[in-house]
């Protein structure tokens, strides 16, 4: 019995030397940015169907994307997609009700857009600096 006592014994474990150093392990690296707000809201604008998307959400929400399929010439899994850009912009918010999603307009996004849009005419009606260039007339 002892003899296979000593058949079977366990090999050692080795051991790391007294001085080495924990293992390195990746870690990621995370970049954190300002959301450009302005920037995201025009982006989620910049396509037909989501300017479709937004007008139908804002004359008739809370609108449900079934109904949404009534009105466009779009499949429902293209009119998701979308809404999911307009969300995640901050253009529209949704509210699940059992297997449904409402969709609103969100009023404050549509405020950084009309905002920005009403900064331009502004900057429009200004002086210039070319308005005050003087032309040389010896050219």
């Amino acid at each position: 019995m002892n003899d296979q006592r000593e058949a079977r014994r366990e090999l050692p474990i080795a051991q790391p030397p007294a001085a080495a150093q924990p293992p390195i392990v990746a870690q990621p690296r995370v970049v954190a940015h300002p959301r450009n707000l302005t920037l995201e809201v025009f982006r989620a604008l910049a396509h037909p169907v989501r300017l479709g998307l937004i007008a139908q959400v804002a004359a008739r929400g809370p609108i449900c994307v079934c109904h949404l399929e009534d009105v466009l010439p779009h499949s429902q899994p293209q009119i998701s997609k979308h809404l999911t850009v307009l969300r995640q912009a901050g253009l529209l918010e949704s509210r699940r009700e059992g297997n449904w999603v409402y969709y609103t307009a969100n009023e404050d996004a549509l405020d950084v857009a009309r905002e920005f849009l009403e900064g331009l005419e502004a900057s429009m009606h200004r002086p210039h600096l070319a308005d005050s260039c003087e032309t040389d007339s010896a050219s």
